[in-house]
């Protein structure tokens, strides 16, 4: 048991070395091809625009490690981000919408665990409902119209600054700290590997799998939800086709970042790297004046590739 959790350990690293490896190439490639690519605002720029992808990732992480799938993360960040729009428009206070949309996602993750775990139903088709779900109510709470006129407060989300540094930026560093705290220290971290590795041993060994599952699912969409509130926070409107490429490009960067979709191994560090690389990408194309929807493809290719490769190794 020793030598495999060794071996597990001793592959993220060297996945997360690789990473590192890629994103000092590209940054070199970018760079050579337009100077502004190492500007330091283009810099702060990439680390922003990561952030959302990144909070959100860690909710994929613990779910994935766990030996699940979560593809409704876009959906439930539309849906939080139109009903707290509503909301704010309504005359409920800043913190009380807030509020209203984390113990939205919390409920959406619970909807999700307990047809995943109590009904033993794959989480793929469970989740990928929840996402239609969610998407129809956002697009139903207006008509599929657009709601504006949001409280100039509500903007610090995705638009303030904590001591010069984005305040997106700030809430995702700490997210990063807590799941890898987490991650590596605590019974819950732990116990989302085990089961990944194996359900049936964890639960013979006393792990009560569907609580620590439930536990994960819920984690993920308030992960999804807080994401959702700072886009739509970003774009001062509440869009009922919000996070379209979200789920995409979160598994994307989590499959990148070492996480195995079969469940039992993956690391937060590689989560945070894996979006990186994806921004990176993103950001190096588009400065270069490449179409967005190419970036959409590359994207796809990455995902696929990444798989691949992985179970190669395997």
């Amino acid at each position: 048991m020793n030598d495999k959790k060794l071996m597990i350990k001793s592959k993220g690293i060297l996945n997360q070395i690789g990473l590192l490896g890629v994103i000092a190439v590209l940054c070199i490639i970018f760079t050579c091809l337009n100077s502004t690519f190492i500007a330091a605002a283009n810099l702060m720029n990439i680390v922003r625009q990561s952030a959302v992808m990144i909070i959100v990732a860690m909710g994929v992480t613990f779910v994935m490690i766990s030996g699940e799938l979560d593809l409704s993360i876009g959906g439930v960040a539309c849906l939080t981000g139109m009903v707290v729009s509503k909301l704010l428009t309504t005359g409920v206070s800043i913190p009380v919408a807030i509020l209203i949309g984390l113990l939205l996602g919390a409920l959406l993750g619970l909807f999700n665990g307990i047809l995943t775990t109590k009904f033993n139903l794959p989480s793929m088709i469970v989740t990928l409902a929840t996402m239609n779900l969610a998407n129809g109510s956002a697009s139903l709470i207006t008509g599929g119209t657009a709601i504006y006129n949001l409280p100039q407060e509500f903007e610090f989300l995705g638009r303030g600054f904590i001591f010069g540094i984005p305040a997106q930026v700030v809430f995702m560093v700490i997210l990063v700290i807590i799941c890898g705290i987490v991650l590596s220290k605590t019974l819950i971290g732990r116990y989302a590997l085990a089961i990944g590795g194996n359900a049936d041993v964890a639960k013979l060994a006393g792990i009560s799998v569907i609580k620590y599952k439930l536990l994960y699912f819920v984690f993920c969409s308030l992960c999804a939800s807080f994401a959702g509130m700072i886009l739509t926070s970003r774009l001062a409107t509440g869009q009922p086709n919000l996070a379209s490429n979200m789920m995409m490009d979160t598994l994307t960067a989590v499959v990148l970042g070492g996480t195995a979709m079969s469940g039992g191994e993956g690391s937060i560090a590689g989560s945070v790297m894996g979006a990186l690389l994806l921004t990176i990408i993103s950001n190096g194309l588009t400065i270069n004046g490449v179409n967005s929807f190419w970036q959409m493809i590359i994207s796809a290719l990455i995902l696929i590739a990444t798989i691949i490769a992985r179970r190669k190794k395997d």
